[in-house]
This record gives structure tokens, C-alpha cells and sequence, in this order.
């Protein structure tokens, strides 16, 4: 038998045993904030590490809040305690079946909070549901500066991961709108004890620093440091970016006002 064909073998055997004694999670950690502010490169970066197994925008969060959404309509359901249990349960058992996690790794999974996913725009209702089925779950709330992140969202179509995908862009007024819901989002959970606000900035400029305060707050131990990427010029026109700006100032000057300066 080669290497490969072992290994192979060796994993099946690993997730059977695992899925018969139902082990639970060591850790969760949700990565989230507006589309292209970072979500993805945290997550590839945190997936290289091995003490964490990540599953890049698995749905199944997403799944499990709608689920909870629905359940809480009725009343003879809304009380009910056990159903976070469940979900939780449900979840964990997702991630279980198709990776060995016995060894203790932390779960990363990534969500950007954009409008295909949530066509309610229920970001913050899915973030409360999160810490419903994880109370000690982790969050790593991402923010990046607007005119970056807003250009980076114009350059891509959205609704492909759909079942039946539906191809569509928005306004800029939208993606701005987007921008500015997560920022709030971001100071509303600021102060909340698993959650750390990582600022793109911090993350491109001082990432040795980013790194170990993102492993302290993981508890990952001799963890390889973020490696910072080349990012994209910005083409909006002046006119384009004033518009923007004029948009998400009321969100800037707060942020500011709670320390949040390092986006770009």
C-alpha cells in the first residue's frame, strides 16, 4: 500500500471512530465583516496553522441561524432551551464527519455578512444566533477601509455559490450602505470579551504584532506570523470617492472615536 492510498485509509478509519464517540468541539471561531475586508486571507492564514482545521464559508452557520430564525416564530418553540443544544450538536457534527478533529483543533470557519447570504440583512441577528449555539465561541470581526473594500466588492459578481446562482452586482450606494452596517456591527461587539476587531491596517503594516495578539486571543501556540499580500489600486473616480466618503463618514468619525483608525 503507498503512502498516499495509507493515508487515505488511515483518515476514513480516524473520522468513524470520531463520529461514534460524538467529541465536541476544543474551540469555534467565527471570522466575520463586510465582504472583502480581509475574512479570507485570515482564514487561509489561520487554516496553515496546525492547531486550527478551517472550512472557508462551510454555509452551515448560516443554515443553522436560519433554522433557529424560523424555530423562534412559534411560541411553543420559543422558550424552548434545548434547541441551541441541538444546533450546536448539528453543527459540530457537520464539521466532525469530514475532518479529524479529536486531536483538539480550533474550528475556523469564515461568513462575510453580504446580501446573497443574507437577503434579509440579518447580520447582527446572525451573530447573536452564533453565540446562541457557541456562548464560548470566538469572533474575529474584520474591518478595512471603504474605499478598499467598497472597490474590491464592485470587482466581483455576486451569487455564484447558489444552488441555481444568480449572477447580479450592486449599486455603490449598496456596497457603501454594507460597508457602514458592518462598521456599526463592529463597535457593537467591540467590548465583547471573545471577540477581537482585527483592523486590516494592523494586519498589513504591523503583522508580526496582529499575529500574536490573534494567537493569544485563539490561544494558538508558536503560530506562523500573517504574511502580508500585495493589495489592488483603487479605481474609483474622485467623484466616485467622495460620494463614498460622504456615505460612511458618520461610521468613520465613530470608529475613530473608539480607537478603530488602522484600515488601509
Amino acid at each position: 500500500m503507498d503512502q498516499y492510498t495509507l493515508k487515505r485509509t488511515t483518515a476514513k478509519v480516524a473520522l468513524k471512530f470520531q463520529n461514534s464517540l460524538q467529541i465536541p468541539l476544543r474551540e469555534m471561531c467565527l471570522i466575520t465583516g463586510a465582504p472583502r475586508s480581509g475574512t479570507s486571507a485570515l482564514c487561509e492564514w489561520l487554516g496553515t496553522q496546525p492547531a486550527v482545521s478551517a472550512f472557508p464559508e462551510s454555509r452551515i452557520l448560516i443554515s443553522a441561524h436560519r433554522f433557529l430564525e424560523e424555530t423562534f416564530r412559534f411560541k411553543n418553540l420559543a422558550d424552548d432551551t434545548e434547541i441551541a443544544d441541538l444546533i450546536h450538536r448539528l453543527v459540530t457534527a457537520y464539521y466532525s464527519k469530514s475532518r479529524v478533529l479529536m486531536d483538539g483543533k480550533l474550528v475556523v470557519d469564515k461568513e462575510p455578512l453580504e446580501p446573497i447570504a443574507f437577503p434579509s440583512k440579518d447580520y447582527a441577528q446572525f451573530i447573536f444566533n452564533y453565540k446562541k449555539m457557541f456562548p464560548k465561541g470566538k469572533l474575529l470581526f474584520a474591518i478595512r477601509d471603504p474605499l478598499a473594500t467598497i472597490w474590491s466588492m464592485s470587482q466581483r459578481v455576486w451569487g455564484e455559490s447558489l444552488t441555481t446562482p444568480d449572477a447580479r452586482k450592486f449599486t455603490l450606494e449598496e456596497y457603501a450602505e454594507n460597508w457602514c452596517v458592518c462598521a456599526d456591527l463592529s463597535l457593537q461587539f467591540q467590548n465583547d470579551v471573545n471577540t477581537h476587531i482585527v483592523q486590516f491596517g494592523n494586519l498589513i503594516k504591523n503583522s508580526g504584532n496582529e499575529s500574536r495578539r490573534i494567537f493569544d486571543f485563539l490561544h494558538i501556540r508558536n503560530g506562523n506570523p500573517f504574511q502580508p499580500r500585495r493589495t489592488h489600486k483603487i479605481g474609483f473616480s474622485l467623484e466616485e470617492q467622495e460620494k463614498i466618503l460622504q456615505i460612511v463618514q458618520k461610521q468613520m468619525e465613530a470608529l475613530s472615536l473608539h480607537g478603530i483608525t488602522c484600515l488601509a
